[in-house]
């Protein structure tokens, strides 16, 4: 874990308690944004000390904004007893963000000798005012109560049923293995294939499947990679030949071999959408248009 630790540069911070018996979990309600930005809306609200003892960013680096002993604004009512920390978003979390959350938790909950029911989101406390934290408290508190972290999380040195059928899943994809295959090993090159479909999903690139991932592989058009021409064979041009068939093109039989039909309707999809590169191979330049058109 990154952490950044700005104690000592955030404002306020002058009152203090001795006890912590809960952790509050919150989001910014914002899709960026760290102390620094959020310290201006506190400020506009008058506040001396602002909301989060900590903050977890997008790509999972921890901002430690104060010490666990200051009082801060994260619900009011609450703060005297309570720690609060913040995941940049809006319901919606990066699979780090929540790896990270995990640890966090697990030290502060030996640290503040608390139970998992002791993990408390905004929300609970606030008797429904406010959508914060955005997610499901019961399912945050089952993945504590599992004890060996976020049982969704998959990750490099993962073994496993879990991990072989996430490998199948990314090779139909078009993400492929090619030397070990879905071994339920997640090694080197799972991870490198779980990077190249975040990266092709827009997402937080950090080799690890959880929520946002899987949301990601749950999409029924995610487009391989790589350059694809006639004679191609594999999952990979299955794949293009169905997202040919969603957007109305039709390759012919949908059997992973890139032949004559394949070709021609590659070509006329390019004459309509990237009509400087009609060649019919499928490549990068085609599979953004493609992407486009099943958006």
């Amino acid at each position: 874990m990154q952490i950044e630790d700005v104690r000592g540069q955030t404002m306020g911070g002058d009152s203090t308690r001795r006890t912590v018996n809960r952790i509050v979990r919150h989001h910014s309600a914002t899709e960026t944004g760290d102390v620094w930005t959020f310290e201006q809306y506190w400020q506009s609200k008058g506040w001396e000390t602002g909301g989060y003892h900590e903050i977890i960013l997008r790509d999972g680096t921890i901002q430690r904004c104060y010490d666990w002993d200051v009082v801060t604004n994260g619900v009011k009512g609450y703060n005297a007893t309570s720690y609060h920390i913040c995941l940049v978003g809006r319901g919606s979390f990066t699979d780090e963000q929540e790896r990270v959350f995990q640890k966090r938790i697990e030290t502060w909950l030996n640290e503040f000798q608390l139970g998992v029911q002791d993990v408390i989101g905004h929300r609970e406390l606030a008797a429904g005012t406010t959508q914060c934290p955005g997610i499901d408290m019961d399912v945050v508190r089952a993945r504590i109560n599992d004890g060996s972290g976020d049982p969704s999380l998959i990750q490099r040195g993962d073994r496993g049923k879990d991990v072989e059928q996430l490998q199948r899943t990314l090779i139909s994809k078009g993400y492929d293995l090619p030397q070990y295959g879905a071994d339920g090993v997640f090694g080197s090159e799972t991870e490198q294939a779980v990077k190249s479909l975040q990266q092709d999903a827009g997402i937080t690139v950090d080799g690890i499947v959880g929520p946002e991932t899987r949301r990601a592989m749950d999409r029924e058009m995610t487009l391989p990679t790589g350059i694809y021409r006639k004679g191609s064979r594999g999952q990979a041009v299955q794949h293009i030949q169905r997202a040919l068939e969603r957007i109305g093109f039709s390759p012919g039989p949908v059997d992973g071999i890139y032949g004559p039909k394949t070709e021609a309707a590659i070509k006329q999809f390019q004459k309509e959408h990237v009509p400087n590169e009609v060649d019919g191979t499928y490549g990068p330049n085609t599979r953004s248009a493609m992407a486009s058109a099943l958006a």
